[in-house]
C-alpha cells in the first residue's frame, strides 16, 4: 500500500488545506512541498508537519479519564472499550428523549463529512468554528447575492488586472489560513500593475507590501466603506449600469436615501480614517477597472454583517461581481450524495438548545449552523449533555474559555457532572484533553484517507483533493471519520451501509465521474477546469428570492435592520473610561490558532525558526503616557479577566490600541507549556454571557473587548 517517492496529500497543519506532496523514503516522510498541480505551495507551518507526524508526544492509544475534570490524569484502554462508553451513553440519551442534547465540535472538511453524517443520524447539532469566524460575510452574501464565497478563500488575485486593487480589510494572506499560493498571487498582481491596499489597526508584513497602509479603528471597516459608497454614489460614480440591471427594484433608490447622510465627514469620526483618506480611495476605486476586498479579523467583530452588508453594498455598487479581479461567486460541486441521507435535527422544533432560557433572542437568528461558544451556558442550563471535539480546542478556543472549563466540571445534586460525557479526538495532547473522558488519538494528514472539498467552488484551484496515507499509522491512531463511520455502522446501520470512508468517498466522487483510485492517479486533485465569469449572464438571474441582487435586507425590517449600521461594535462603544484600550488580536504564520499539533510542535516553537513568544503590542505614545518601558511586564486586565505579560513598543500598532497573538495558553503538552505564553480568550468575555453585543441577525461574532494596562 505505502511506497517511496513523492506522493500527493493534503496538508491539514491549518484550515486552508493546502495540496501537498510528501517525499517518503523507506517509509519515512523526509519533506514536503507544495504540490504543482494544486498552485504548488507550503508555508512553514506545513512543512513543519513532519514534526507533528514523528513528536514524541502523539497520542498512541485510546484513554479514559481516571481522574477528576481537569486533572489529566487517564488509563489506556481499548478501542472496542472507547466504542461502548460512546455507544451506550448516546443509547441511553436518545431512550430519554434528549438526542438533541448532544453536539459535536469540528472543523468539517465538506458538507457531507462523516462526522457530521453521524451527528445528523444521532439528531445532534454539529458546532463548528464557522459562526464565529467570517459567518457575517457568508450571510451578507448569501442575503444579497444568493451565494457566498467559500469559507478563507480569498478573491481570485490571478485574475487582477492592470490597475486593478486588491483591498485587504483585516486579513492577513501572507500570514495563515490562507492558500499558500496567495501571497504569491498578490505580489503577482501587484506585479503587473495592480495596486494593494491594507486597512488594518496593525502594520503587518501585508502593510509592508502594500501601496497603501490605512490605519483603522477596530470595527470601523462598516463606517469606512459607507463613506466611499456615499462619495461614489452621490458623485454618480457608481457602476449604473449594472445596477439598473441586476439591483432588485426600488432597492438603489432606498439605497441613496439611507446612504445620504453617510458623508465621509460623518464616517470618519466613527473608524477614525481621516476625510480625505476616505475620498481617496473612493476616487480610486472609481479610477480602478476592478477591486477586490478580503477581510477576515474585521468581519469577527460584533457588528459582522453591519459590515458584511457594507461590503456587499460596495461590491454591488462598483460592478465588482464575478469579473476578474472583482468578487467570484461559487457554482456547486456536483458530488453524489450517499443515499439514505440522515435529515438533521429541526432546530425550530427543538429550539437554539445551546441558547437555553435566552432562546427568544434567537428569534432573528439567521444561519445554517449553530452557534458555537454557548456551550457553558448550555451546560447549566442542563440543555448540553454529551459534547465530542475533533480538530478544535474549546477550552482555548472558546471565548470566556475560563467559563467552559468551568462550566464542564459543574455537578448536580447527586454529584455527577452535569455534562455527562466529553470526548476529544487528538493527535497531541490538548488544553481540551485535559477535561475529557474519552481521548482517541487521531491521524495525522500523512496517515489518513480523507476527501476535502466544498460543495462551492472558485475554480482558481482544485475543487476536490485526496488527503491518502503516504506511511503507516503511529500506534493505534484512526482517523475520526473511521471512527464514526464504525460507530455509525454500530448505532445507524441504515445511514452507513458502506464498508469504509474510502468506500463513501468513491459513492461521492461518482458524481464527477471519479474515484478514489482515479483521483489517486490523477494527482489528488479534481476541477472542472474552467473559472467562467458573470455566470449570472448566463443564467440571468441571480439565486435570490427575487431573482435580483437584493441590496435591502427586508426580512430585517421589525428590527430596524434593513440597512447596516455604521457604528462600532457595542463591544467598543461602552466602558471607555476604564478599559481605554481595544485589544486588537491576530493570528501568526506559526500558530493554527489553538490547534494542539501546531501549539505543541517543537519546530514552530523554536526562539530561532519559529516563534517562541507572544509580547503585547502597545504604541510608544500609550506607553509613555503609563510609564511603560519596551520588556516591561505589564498586567492586562477586561471585565472578564487579567494576564501578565511583556511589552514590546512598536510604532506598528495605532495608538489606543494593544495587540497579542490569538492562540496561545495550552497547559498540555511538553512543547505547548513551555513558557508564560497567554490565552486571549482569558480577557474576552464568554459570549453566551453577552448575547446583547452580538448581530442576532447570523453576525454571531464576538472576539474582542476592551482591557485596562497596569505595571
Amino acid at each position: 500500500m505505502y511506497q517511496d517517492g513523492w506522493i500527493p496529500t493534503v496538508c491539514y497543519q491549518c484550515k486552508a488545506e493546502c495540496a501537498i506532496l510528501a517525499r517518503v523514503e523507506n517509509g519515512v516522510v523526509k519533506e514536503v512541498k507544495g504540490n504543482p498541480r494544486g498552485r504548488g505551495k507550503a508555508c512553514v507551518k506545513g512543512m513543519a508537519g513532519i514534526t507533528s507526524l514523528y513528536s514524541s508526544e502523539r497520542l498512541k492509544h485510546p484513554m479514559k479519564r481516571v481522574g477528576e475534570r481537569g486533572s489529566g490524569k487517564f488509563e489506556r484502554i481499548t478501542w472496542d472499550e472507547a466504542m461502548d462508553i460512546m455507544e451506550t451513553k448516546l443509547t441511553e440519551l436518545r431512550d430519554r428523549g434528549e438526542a438533541h442534547k448532544f453536539t459535536y465540535s469540528m472543523f468539517p472538511h465538506s458538507v457531507t463529512d462523516p462526522k457530521w453524517r453521524f451527528v445528523n443520524a444521532s439528531g445532534g447539532f454539529i458546532s463548528t468554528g464557522l459562526p464565529h469566524c467570517d459567518s457575517g460575510k457568508i450571510m451578507a452574501m448569501m442575503h444579497t447575492f444568493g451565494c457566498f464565497p467559500n469559507h478563507h478563500i480569498a478573491p481570485m488575485y490571478h485574475t487582477v488586472p492592470k490597475g486593478g486593487l486588491m483591498i485587504l480589510s483585516g486579513r492577513h494572506p501572507f500570514g495563515c489560513l490562507d492558500d499558500a499560493a496567495v501571497p504569491g498571487y498578490i505580489l503577482d498582481a501587484k506585479e503587473r500593475g495592480a495596486k494593494l491596499i491594507v486597512i488594518d489597526p496593525i502594520y503587518r508584513t501585508e502593510a509592508s507590501k502594500a501601496d497603501w497602509w490605512i490605519p483603522i479603528k477596530p470595527g470601523g471597516d462598516a463606517s469606512l466603506f459607507l463613506g466611499v459608497c456615499n462619495y461614489l454614489l452621490l458623485n454618480d460614480l457608481h457602476d449604473k449600469k449594472f445596477c439598473d440591471k441586476w439591483v432588485r427594484e426600488g432597492d438603489m433608490d432606498g439605497l441613496m436615501a439611507y446612504i445620504k447622510d453617510k458623508t465621509p465627514e460623518a464616517m470618519s469620526k466613527i473608524c477614525d480614517v481621516p476625510v480625505e483618506d476616505i475620498i481617496k480611495l473612493a476616487k480610486m476605486v472609481a479610477d480602478a477597472p476592478s477591486a477586490c476586498i478580503d477581510a477576515f479579523k474585521s468581519i469577527m467583530y460584533g457588528n459582522a454583517m453591519d459590515w458584511g452588508h457594507a461590503w456587499t453594498i460596495f461590491l454591488v455598487i462598483t460592478g465588482n461581481l464575478d469579473n476578474p479581479g472583482g468578487q467570484p461567486l461559487p457554482e456547486i460541486a456536483p458530488m453524489a450524495p450517499v443515499e439514505p441521507v440522515p435529515s438533521a435535527p429541526d432546530v425550530t422544533e427543538l429550539g437554539y438548545h445551546r441558547s437555553g432560557n435566552n432562546r427568544e433572542k434567537f428569534d432573528n437568528y439567521n444561519f445554517f449552523l449553530q452557534p458555537t461558544w454557548y456551550a457553558a451556558q448550555a451546560i447549566k442550563d442542563d440543555t448540553l449533555k454529551v459534547f465530542f471535539a475533533s480538530e478544535c480546542n474549546p477550552a482555548l478556543s472558546e471565548m470566556g474559555s475560563g467559563e467552559w472549563r468551568k462550566a464542564v466540571t459543574m455537578k448536580d445534586e447527586n454529584g455527577d457532572y452535569k455534562l455527562e460525557l466529553l470526548v476529544v479526538t487528538e493527535i497531541m495532547p490538548s488544553e481540551t484533553m485535559k477535561w475529557a473522558d474519552l481521548v482517541l488519538p487521531d491521524q495525522t494528514n500523512f496517515e489518513r484517507w480523507e476527501l476535502l472539498y466544498m460543495p462551492w467552488w472558485y475554480n482558481f484551484g482544485h475543487c476536490a483533493a485526496l488527503c491518502q496515507p503516504v506511511v503507516k499509522p503511529i500506534g493505534e491512531s484512526r482517523h475520526a471519520n473511521r471512527v464514526f463511520i464504525e460507530l455509525g455502522q454500530r448505532m445507524f446501520p441504515e445511514y452507513f451501509a458502506f464498508k469504509d470512508d474510502v468506500e463513501y468517498y468513491d459513492i461521492e466522487l461518482s458524481g464527477v465521474g471519479m474515484s478514489v483510485k482515479e483521483l489517486q492517479e490523477n494527482g489528488g486533485l479534481w476541477s472542472p477546469g474552467a473559472v467562467g465569469f458573470r455566470k449570472y449572464e448566463d443564467d440571468g438571474k441571480f439565486n435570490t428570492p427575487s431573482g435580483k441582487i437584493e441590496l435591502e435586507w427586508q426580512m430585517y425590517e421589525d428590527i430596524g435592520q434593513k440597512w447596516p449600521s455604521p457604528e462600532l461594535p457595542l463591544e467598543y462603544r461602552r466602558g471607555e473610561d476604564e478599559f481605554p484600550f481595544i485589544l486588537v488580536n491576530f493570528r501568526t504564520i506559526f500558530l493554527n490558532n489553538t490547534g494542539a499539533w501546531s501549539q505543541n510542535n517543537a519546530q514552530l516553537r523554536d526562539p530561532v525558526s519559529g516563534l517562541d513568544a507572544n509580547p503585547c503590542l502597545l504604541n510608544p505614545l500609550d506607553a509613555k503616557k503609563l510609564g511603560i518601558v519596551d520588556g516591561d511586564t505589564v498586567t492586562m486586565a477586561s471585565g472578564t479577566g487579567s494576564v501578565e505579560v511583556p511589552v514590546m513598543l512598536t510604532e506598528k500598532i495605532v495608538p489606543g490600541c494593544a495587540g497579542i497573538i490569538h492562540g496561545f495558553g495550552q497547559t498540555m503538552g511538553k512543547v505547548a507549556s513551555r513558557g508564560k505564553w497567554i490565552s486571549d480568550n482569558e480577557l474576552i468575555a464568554d459570549a453566551g454571557s453577552t448575547l446583547d453585543e452580538q448581530d442576532m441577525r447570523g453576525g454571531e461574532a464576538h472576539v474582542s473587548t476592551r482591557v485596562k494596562i497596569y505595571k
